[in-house]
């Protein structure tokens, strides 16, 4: 079977509050529905623009069949054949059948109404399979915009780190960044973390977007109390449009569910979805889930900043004036944020970019702050609203293949931060649990002031560690 298609894709990558708790303690186990529920050897997705299309792309792949040049030009975005023409998008789907005939979906990576990540196969077939990077529109008919597929061989992990023990991964992974923090650990019934083993698992680090979990916290704590409601319509404004976001593209005024935001806020980490969901919450509500959750150092995340106005004070004031709001004093920090920060709106840019704010003078928490979040989040009430929502958001990546595998359920949030020097800041937050069971953590915060984390090495040892709490559970 050839499989030389070529690499266009790497691998990394309401009602009434009366009553209704915001938590729930007990001796009932949890339990927990698949959000990708495996029937008759097929991945059931959710509804959304890219599963939608991407249902439409893996049954074109059936041996025998043929693509046609207009079901390309309905398939594909504009945008995408204005740079990839439709003979050539059609023969590139035509090489992905020949390479994975009667492909199916083996492994679901992650899935967002505009973004998915699977990894795909012919029956029977062994390694290797393609992992296929996938994304549409969320309007406009949610056409096809990016479509790419590379070789998995089976592993995210060189072969060197392949026989490390639990001891040996954790010091590694100490040497892969200047200022690293990791924990492999458990969460109570309490909510509470035990280590299992770790480095400097209780030190402050930059969290990256790893921070937007305290931000689904606050949403979460809103459905469960009342005020919101996961199918409230959200309307994309351009005050709250954020450097980075994948929706950016989409009309100002686009409407988006609450739960949509919360999945794409942390399936894809998108920056424009946070602000609108930061702006949905307000600062108040992050203040006290910041203290609700018991963060070690709470004025490190506080007052707690959107998406650009943390890029303003990278990238819109001199730096003694920047750090002079990271080593204020709290009210000296909410007269900045007023005064400086909010009235510039949206950031797009600037005259500055202080590459030493990235790692210290950003939201920072320890492993274990993050490690407590996790274990508030699945305290919300069983059953509920809230708790699907957080459950839908935080299941909807794992950032690798092989991950699902063997567990219930799969929390994930991740984040970097770079500048021309590489990644300064790059974090991976796993939970892994099963029903009846206390879950089980893996948080790998890598800092660098200098930059030049590398990623595939951190993918690897992390790889490793997962791999080692599945199989020593």
């Amino acid at each position: 079977m050839n499989r030389g298609i070529g690499v266009l894709f790497g691998l990394l990558v309401a009602a009434s509050s009366q009553g209704r708790p915001l938590f729930v303690d007990g001796f009932e186990p949890p339990s927990i529905a698949p959000l990708f529920p495996l029937v008759d050897g097929h991945f059931e997705l959710p509804p959304g623009p890219a599963a939608d299309q991407l249902r439409w792309l893996i049954g074109e792949l059936a041996a025998g069949q043929t693509t046609t040049i207009a079901e390309v030009d309905a398939h594909f975005d504009p945008a995408w054949l204005a740079q990839t023409s439709a003979e050539t998008t059609r023969a590139f789907i035509d090489a992905v059948r020949t390479s994975y005939p009667n492909a199916r979906i083996t492994d679901v990576i992650g899935v967002t109404p505009v973004r998915a990540t699977v990894v795909i196969d012919s029956p029977g077939s062994g390694p290797p399979s393609g992992f296929v990077s996938f994304g549409t529109r969320y309007t406009g008919g949610g056409r096809i915009t990016l479509f790419g597929v590379s070789s998995y061989g089976g592993s995210v992990q060189y072969p060197v780190d392949r026989t490390l023990t639990m001891s040996q991964a954790v010091a590694k992974f100490a040497t892969l960044s200047s200022n690293p923090a990791l924990l492999v650990g458990r969460i109570g019934a309490d909510g509470a973390c035990s280590a299992i083993d770790g480095h400097q698992a209780d030190a402050p680090r930059a969290t990256a977007s790893v921070f937007k979990i305290w931000v689904l916290g606050a949403l979460g704590r809103g459905i469960a109390a009342g005020p919101i409601a996961s199918a409230e319509s959200l309307p994309m404004v351009a005050s709250e449009i954020a450097p980075g976001g994948t929706i950016n593209a989409e009309p100002v005024g686009t409407p988006f569910t609450v739960a949509e935001l919360a999945t794409l806020m942390i399936g894809i980490s998108d920056n424009t979805a946070t602000d609108l969901l930061h702006e949905r919450v307000g600062r108040a509500a992050l203040s006290e889930v910041v203290g609700a959750y018991g963060v070690t150092e709470p004025d490190l995340l506080l007052p707690f900043l959107n998406i650009s106005e943390q890029f303003h004070l990278f990238r819109s004031f001199p730096l003694a004036e920047a750090l002079g709001y990271v080593q204020g004093s709290q009210a000296y920090k909410q007269q900045f944020l007023t005064e400086r920060i909010e009235p510039l709106g949206p950031n797009s840019g600037g005259a500055y970019f202080h590459t030493d704010l990235l790692t210290g003078g950003t939201w920072r928490a320890s492993a274990l702050d993050v490690c407590c979040a996790f274990g508030q989040l699945r305290r919300l009430p069983q059953g509920s609203e809230a708790l699907a929502t957080v459950d839908a958001a935080l299941g909807a990546q794992v950032a690798q293949p092989d991950v699902r595998g063997g567990w219930d359920r799969v929390w994930y949030k991740g984040g970097s931060l770079a500048s021309g020097a590489g990644d300064h800041v790059l974090t991976h937050a796993w939970m892994l649990e099963n029903a009846g069971e206390d879950p089980y953590v893996v948080i790998a915060m890598a800092n660098s002031p200098a930059g030049g984390i590398d990623a595939f090495a951190v993918q690897s040892i992390t790889g490793r560690l997962l791999e080692l709490v599945r199989l020593g559970r």
